[in-house]
């Protein structure tokens, strides 16, 4: 069983994951959940290299 993660947020820090999963577990809301990680720079430079700078979504969130 493959248990890795190829979406954006699979890409992320395993530290933002972390923080991400808690933030959900908590109940956080999708819209500030992407206004949150679309912020944080380690996430920007993922995007940059890996996703040609496109944004996490709402939707992104869902396929997690």
């Amino acid at each position: 069983m493959n248990l890795t993660h190829n979406g954006k947020i699979g890409r992320l820090p395993k530290a933002v994951q972390e923080q991400l999963n808690h933030r959900l577990e908590n109940g956080e809301k999708g819209g500030p959940l992407v206004a949150w990680l679309n912020s944080l720079p380690e996430v920007q430079a993922v995007l940059a290299r890996e996703f040609d700078g496109q944004p996490v979504r709402e939707q992104t969130l869902s396929e997690w």
